[in-house]
């Protein structure tokens, strides 16, 4: 009884003392179908063996409501009628092991009936929507990993896997190389002490990986581009700047707090922004320089003098609110600030006597990467980027945005 009870036909359910039920086989197709051949708990896959590899059946059908009413049948008190208890909407896809789980009779509450079908309705969506992908609906990822002040950050493909399902795609990562990830500045040394050479390593790093996207897309086999990036603020600026312009790219956000999730919240709001001058600068001067206060405020005091005696000072702020860390949570409000931003460097642009803008920004990985998308390598002069190594320290350069 124990070897049917691990592998039963597919056609058959099962219950906790091993005895087993026939199903129809409409109803049997449609539950394999709708699960995708794989466990409706744990997503293992259930149509070969793990371990040999050998070409059997591994799932089990289980019942959400058991199949008769006797005080042994799992959550079997529920009013659904007997004569429905073997069709398809009342019975998983699931693996030896989580049948186990569920049919433990001490887990019949944590397990009950409206949590079993819960966590079926999300499983056959899931594989509803993976399945409904057509080649029109990849993307290509770009990843950017750094450290950031001192701490070593992560990136996982499976947190990218379901920002990416949620907006109906599906990642390619033509960009992989040796290791995992497209862009890996992590073993470089000298950022914890903002060095030079690291910021110069880094850039390096960056041009030589997207040198092969490039190539990629003279070759029209990436028409799309899917950007998560956990970086310093000045690596987001170049990787703005360094990516190519001519492809559809979506820049995803993440979420604040400890669970790793990407993407945009329904519930965000539109900000609009503006800039001012605030310094006009002496006659003759030919430095700009831009304060992006978004994500939180500039103090003044913190800025190098070299960037602001006799300089004109720019500054680009939110509308009609002040700046902070929770200010840009949809797309429109990075519309938004790409617009402000565009506006500023045409006005820029009007002054032929400007051989330098310095950049100096308290922004979001969004709004950073959207900086450098609207610098125009060939129009504008040198662009050069300042932050800060902690929160109470002064700004200072760290690199110029590649030419």
């Amino acid at each position: 009884m124990e070897d049917v009870f691990q592998n039963p036909a597919p056609n058959k359910a099962i219950a906790p003392n091993g005895s087993t039920r026939n199903i129809r086989e409409s109803d049997v197709r449609r539950v394999w179908v709708a699960a995708g051949g794989r466990c409706t708990f744990c997503n293992r896959y259930l149509l070969s063996d793990d371990y040999t590899g050998e070409s059997v059946f591994t799932g089990q059908l289980a019942h959400i409501v058991g199949w008769d009413t006797a005080d042994g049948s799992p959550r079997g008190s529920d009013d659904l009628p007997v004569e429905h208890r073997n069709e398809a909407e009342n019975l998983l896809l699931i693996c030896y092991d989580q049948h186990r789980v569920i049919d433990n009779k001490n887990l019949w509450e944590a397990y009950d009936v409206e949590r079993l079908r819960a966590f079926k309705r999300k499983h056959e969506h899931k594989i509803k929507q993976l399945t409904a992908l057509v080649d029109q609906d990849l993307t290509t990822v770009v990843r950017l990993v750094g450290h950031i002040h001192g701490s070593a950050v992560q990136l996982a493909s499976s947190a990218i896997s379901a920002a990416l399902l949620e907006n109906g795609q599906f990642p390619g990562y033509a960009l992989v190389g040796v290791n995992e990830y497209e862009i890996d500045l992590r073993s470089l040394p000298g950022e914890e002490r903002s060095e030079a050479g690291y910021w110069a390593a880094a850039i390096l790093t960056m041009q030589d990986r997207l040198r092969l996207l490039r190539e990629f897309v003279a070759k029209e086999s990436i028409n799309d581009l899917s950007v998560f990036a956990l970086a310093r603020i000045p690596l987001l600026i170049t990787l703005g700047a360094l990516l190519d312009d001519t492809v559809p790219t979506t820049v995803y956000p993440k979420h604040r707090g400890g669970a790793e999730s990407w993407g945009w919240p329904g519930d965000g709001h539109s900000v609009e922004f503006a800039w001012k001058t605030i310094e006009e600068g002496s006659s003759d001067s030919t430095e700009v320089t831009v304060i992006f206060s978004v994500s939180g405020s500039i103090e003044h005091n913190r800025l190098p003098s070299d960037i602001t005696e006799g300089s004109r000072i720019v500054e680009i702020r939110p509308l009609s609110t002040g700046p902070s860390f929770d200010l840009v949570t949809s797309e429109t409000t990075v519309d938004n600030f790409s617009r402000t931003w565009r506006c500023l460097l045409g006005e820029i642009e009007t002054h032929e006597n400007v051989t330098k803008i310095n950049l100096v920004p308290a922004v979001p990985t969004t709004i950073a990467i959207a900086i450098g998308r609207f610098i125009n390598r060939s129009v504008h002069p040198p662009m050069r980027v300042y932050d800060r190594l902690r929160h109470d320290s002064d700004y200072a350069f760290t690199l110029e945005v590649p030419q």
